[in-house]
């Protein structure tokens, strides 16, 4: 069986404490010095921490001072401040933080291949820390033929709630190993855990689901977050890879390009929302998403097309459809497939458009029914901030809508990818799904794209 995403009782009630309402905050309260060792790192935490514990420990005894009206509290105050700004490294005074408990839910373990994207993903986190704050990982494996080496920084993180003094605190561990260092990703990883927190996994940028290093860290993960948008060429072989992962290894995965979509789906369930309509989702007759391609008609094939497949994986997933023939190319770029609601055909097609959005972004998704000689159409678009949803019936314009939905950020992407929704029966089933339409076609590759290899581990 899967791991469940489970966080502990504990932990849920320091975080909902900490991060009532949404005016929460994260902020790098102490970067420490680097180490050059993962002992270095363990000895460096239990400093941080016990220190902190010590300032709580001081400022109960202070509490009971004053409850029983000893006349030296207000010295064991003062003392109890001194020790909560030398646990958060700041110096007494004026604005000092009082961080008096460490508040993580869950480890968050990033795999970043380059500098820019450990960056990125260390500053979602900290905007993430005062809602859902954790034991932060961000490891950049490099030079992988040069002198083994590593270089680790912890940023000490100070959570302040909407209400109150008290903050609370999480840290951020950034992990540089050189060389053969950074081909044992998970013997770094293991002992700087907290082994009673569940793991997430974020692998961004063209995470290598067929290596050995997936081998190694898919085991560690009660959660794999990855963005299917983002991966280079056309995505396919990919995201093929990563629903066998799912499968094999029984573990949750969270797109943050399926994510995205929670609009797009909305809207499209909302073509049969008039009680005469609902019948003719049973009786879909073909579904067509256009993408904006990197070339007019993308006659390479190379425009990323994970979010097209997504959308054709929901809508085949909801309605009880099977996989005839997965995609397969057709003439002018496009991709064809059949699948099957019933006892009828059901033709998919994928479409390359031309547009002013990024690259394999959906345009514009398409479903046309049948049912006793009537058609109905649903035409779904969506902009920046607006999804757009027209019915046709029979010929003639039936519904007209337009919903605010603005597109989601990173912030909001990982927020949900670490919440117990994410998993879902609806992802599970959409990218198994996705991984059935898929199976046939082998993805082209562009200028220095191989197979997936990826070190030791």
């Amino acid at each position: 069986m899967a791991k469940n995403l489970k966080v502990p009782a504990a932990a849920k009630a320091v975080a909902a404490a900490g991060a009532s309402g949404r005016a929460a905050t994260a902020a790098v309260a102490s970067r420490l010095p680097v180490v050059h060792s993962v002992p270095e790192i363990e000895r460096q935490l239990g400093m941080l921490w016990a220190r902190v514990e010590a300032a709580r420990a001081e400022t109960e005894r202070t509490k009971e001072a004053l409850a029983e009206g000893h006349g030296r509290a207000a010295t064991h105050l003062s003392a109890a401040r001194a020790a909560a700004a030398l646990a958060a490294h700041e110096p007494s005074g004026a604005g000092e933080r009082h961080v008096v408990a460490r508040s993580s839910v869950l480890n968050l373990v990033v795999v970043a291949r380059h500098h820019e994207t450990a960056e990125r993903c260390a500053a979602t986190i900290v905007h993430t820390a005062g809602r859902r704050p954790s034991r932060s990982l961000i490891l950049l494996a490099m030079d992988p033929d040069g002198p083994p080496g590593l270089e680790a920084r912890i940023d000490a993180l100070a959570l302040s709630a909407a209400t109150g003094r008290a903050e609370t605190g999480a840290e951020t561990i950034h992990v540089t190993a050189r060389g053969e260092t950074g081909m044992h990703l998970a013997s770094i990883i293991v002992p700087l855990l907290v082994h009673d927190l569940p793991v997430a996994l974020w692998w961004p940028d063209d995470p290598q689901f067929s290596s050995r290093r997936a081998e190694r860290l898919a085991p560690l993960a009660d959660r794999l977050i990855v963005d299917g948008s983002s991966w280079s060429g056309n995505g396919i072989d990919r995201l093929a890879a990563l629903a066998d992962l799912a499968h094999s290894r029984q573990l949750f995965v969270a797109d943050f390009a399926l994510l995205r979509q929670a609009r797009w789906r909305e809207a499209l369930a909302s073509v049969y929302d008039l009680p005469d309509l609902r019948p003719h989702l049973r009786a879909v007759r073909s579904i067509a998403v256009e993408y904006a391609a990197a070339q007019e008609g993308d006659p390479a094939g190379l425009t990323n097309v994970v979010r097209p497949i997504y959308h054709v994986a929901w809508l085949a997933s909801r309605l009880g459809m099977s996989v005839v023939s997965p995609l397969q190319g057709a003439p002018g770029g496009r991709r064809v497939a059949t699948l099957r609601q019933r006892e009828h055909r059901v033709d998919v097609e994928l479409r390359p458009a031309g547009s002013e959005l990024g690259e394999g972004s959906t345009v514009r998704v398409e479903i046309v029914s049948r049912l006793r000689g009537a058609e109905l159409v649903g035409d779904v678009t969506a902009g920046d901030r607006t999804v757009e949803v027209a019915v046709r019936d029979k010929g003639r314009e039936r519904v007209r809508r337009t919903y605010l939905a603005p597109k989601l950020r990173d912030v909001d992407l990982l927020e949900r990818a670490v919440e117990d929704s994410a998993t879902h029966p609806v992802a599970v089933e959409t990218l198994a799904m996705a991984g059935r339409l898929i199976r046939a076609e082998e993805a082209p590759r562009g200028p220095g794209q191989g197979r997936e290899g990826g070190g030791r581990d």
